[in-house]
């Protein structure tokens, strides 16, 4: 990791830290927490893995428009135009900051959560939809002025992508289904959980298509922050 790349991320978790976002996750997660254990075995497993994929995992998606479009009123971004700063560092910062917080958020509710986990699938979905979302976020905040409106209008732009998730409930789910946006996660999670069954070739192409999602939101995301930064 460079210099310059670690100092973008510590300045990033600063800037979080500024904007209470820490605080105001940390409620968040302490009303899910007390849901978890005191519903404890009356919780379905399948209402653990949706809460879980539907919000701690896609946190960044939500926070880091709000994040670019606050940079964006203060001219941070234009200042950053002018320096060696490019499109992928600025991104790795934030995902970085992001995916970090959703896995302290999800190990949190997994140590409350009455289900036994497989610790490694289980964080590994939420660190690729993480990964996957932060990239869509970049690419959605661009077009958007006012936070409001981002978070309105992504919503909306994000359902097509996680509607397909649905098919993640068919038991077992059709291996072409692990094609389809947010099933293949999703679908990873619930499995996490000790909810549903699947071969292992099944996992394994789910995990490979939840990794070709995140890399292909993430450099979406490069991709279109470099219109605005520039190629470096």
């Amino acid at each position: 990791m460079t210099s310059r790349l670690a100092k973008l991320i510590v300045h990033d978790a600063r800037l979080q830290r500024r904007y209470h976002i820490y605080a105001a996750y940390a409620v968040v997660v302490g009303l899910y927490m007390a849901v978890f254990h005191f519903a404890g075995d009356a919780l379905p497993v399948w209402v653990v893995a949706v809460v879980i994929a539907s919000d701690p995992s896609v946190l960044g998606f939500f926070f880091l428009g709000g994040l670019m479009l606050l940079e964006k009123a203060e001219m941070a971004r234009m200042a950053l135009a002018m320096t060696p700063v490019s499109a992928g560092d600025y991104l790795i910062a934030k995902t970085v900051t992001l995916t970090a917080i959703a896995l302290v958020a999800v190990t949190l509710l997994g140590i409350v959560s009455p289900h036994p986990l497989n610790w490694p699938l289980y964080l590994g979905s939420v660190a690729l939809v993480s990964i996957e979302f932060v990239g869509i976020g970049a690419a959605f905040a661009l077009r958007f002025r006012t936070v409001t409106g981002y978070l309105i209008g992504a919503g909306v732009l994000l359902l097509p992508a996680v509607l397909p998730g649905g098919f993640a409930f068919l038991d077992p789910m059709p291996v072409w289904a692990a094609a389809l946006p947010f099933a293949a996660p999703l679908k990873l999670m619930l499995l996490s959980l000790g909810a549903g069954t699947a071969s292992f070739f099944d996992i394994a192409v789910m995990l490979a298509a939840s990794l070709a999602y995140a890399a292909g939101g993430f450099f979406w995301g490069v991709a279109a922050l470099s219109r605005e930064l520039g190629r470096k």
